[in-house]
């Protein structure tokens, strides 16, 4: 990554190198201010970049929460959803025994290669990315 993106790596760990690709893929949009599209751009190039497996969530601070899965499926991600008095929340994890110990419901496995976004408690977008 040094020598492409000009971004060091200060560790062995693959989530420091799943940031970096995802940063550095939202970098090549060339934004100030990026929006929906470039967050699921930006993943379509990383999961092109990376072969392997891995599951990643990740809070984008002010703008939302991102899910996606490697394209053949092998590291588990899901989400799950329960309602409140002011509408729905929404819960990523690896397994729905997380979900069931907190009282959501309405567990979906992330399919291979799909990403989602939320902006907000209120909605959740969705992508898939096939490869």
């Amino acid at each position: 990554m040094d020598a492409t993106a000009h971004r060091h790596i200060n560790t062995s760990s693959d989530s420091e190198l799943l940031l970096n690709l995802f940063a550095d893929n939202l970098q090549k949009t060339g934004k100030i201010r990026i929006n929906e599209d470039d967050i699921f751009t930006a993943i379509g190039g990383l999961m092109k970049q990376c072969t392997g497996a891995y599951a990643c969530v990740a809070m984008i601070a002010g703008f939302g929460i991102i899910a996606f899965r490697d394209p053949n499926g092998i590291r588990p991600v899901g989400m799950a959803s329960r309602r409140t008095n002011t509408g729905r929340d929404y819960l990523f994890a690896s397994e729905s025994i997380v979900a069931d110990a907190l009282g959501f419901s309405e567990w979906e496995d992330v399919k291979p290669g799909m990403s989602l976004f939320s902006p907000s408690a209120a909605a959740i977008d969705e992508s898939h990315w096939w490869y």
